[in-house]
C-alpha cells in the first residue's frame, strides 16, 4: 500500500538571497518535493524582544512557541538566531493548523563575508493522521533508533538513507506519534552542510524531535 502524499509544511529559510525550505515527503519519489515557499499569516504580528522569535498570535494556542521549541532543541541551537524577516508562529496550512519555526546562523544574520556558514535550520509540527509507520516502513524509509520505540514514537526519512552522524539537510528528518509530525530540515545557501551546523545531525534532530513533541503531551 502506497500511502496518501502528506499535506505539505512548508516553512521559508531566508538565507542572502536563497530560500531552503522543508516540506512533507512525497512517496512516489526518492526525494521531497521542491521547496516551495508559503507563509499564511493566522493572526497578528507580535513585537519581538531582543533574542527571542516573532511570533504570531495563535488562533488555536496548540502548540508550543518557537522559543519553547528552540530551549527544547538543546544547546545545539543556543547561537542560532530569528532573522527579521521570519515569521516564525502558528499559521493555517493545507492540513490544518501548524507551527513553522526558523533560525539562522550568525553569519546569515550578519551577512558576513563568512557565506559558507550561511544557512540554518527549519522546524515545522504539524497533526496528520495520515501518517502510518507501516506504510513507511514497507518503502524502507522508516529510521531504525531504539530511542523513538522506547518513547513511543517512530520516524522517517526520505528514500530511507538514515545516518546519525551525517548532518540534517533539506531531506529532513521526521518523528511521529500519535498523529502528531515533527519535522527538522537544514542547509545552506545552496543546501549545503554548513560547518557552523555540523552538530546538528540526523542522530541529533531524532533525539531533539522527540524533545520537542514532549512539549505537546
Amino acid at each position: 500500500m502506497i500511502p496518501r502524499r502528506p499535506a505539505a509544511l512548508s516553512v521559508l529559510i531566508l538565507a542572502a538571497t536563497a530560500l531552503v525550505g522543508c516540506t512533507g515527503i512525497d512517496p512516489g519519489n526518492d526525494a521531497p518535493d521542491e521547496p516551495a515557499p508559503q507563509v499564511v499569516d493566522s493572526g497578528t504580528a507580535t513585537e519581538a524582544p531582543d533574542g527571542t522569535d516573532a511570533t504570531t498570535v495563535p488562533a488555536s494556542g496548540s502548540y508550543p512557541t518557537c522559543d519553547e521549541v528552540k530551549a527544547a532543541l538543546g544547546p545545539e541551537v543556543a547561537e542560532l538566531v530569528v532573522l527579521p524577516e521570519s515569521e516564525n508562529g502558528e499559521r493555517d496550512g493545507s492540513s490544518g493548523h501548524e507551527l513553522a519555526c526558523t533560525w539562522m546562523t550568525p553569519q546569515t544574520a550578519q551577512q558576513s563575508f563568512d557565506i559558507n556558514n550561511y544557512g540554518g535550520i527549519s522546524l515545522g509540527i504539524m497533526r496528520d493522521p495520515s501518517y502510518v509507520e507501516k506504510d513507511y516502513d514497507d518503502l524502507g524509509w522508516t529510521i531504525d533508533d531504539p530511542r523513538l520505540a522506547a518513547d513511543d514514537a517512530w520516524g522517517l526519512t526520505a528514500g530511507g538513507q538514515y545516518d546519525p552522524a551525517a548532518q540534517v539537510n533539506i531531506t529532513s528528518v521526521q518523528v511521529v506519534r500519535d498523529g502528531t509530525v515533527e519535522v527538522i530540515a537544514g542547509g545552506g545557501v545552496a543546501l549545503q552542510d554548513v560547518p557552523e551546523l555540523a552538530a546538528l545531525t540526523e542522530g541529533w534532530a531524532v533525539g531533539a524531535g522527540l524533545s520537542v513533541l514532549d512539549l505537546m503531551r
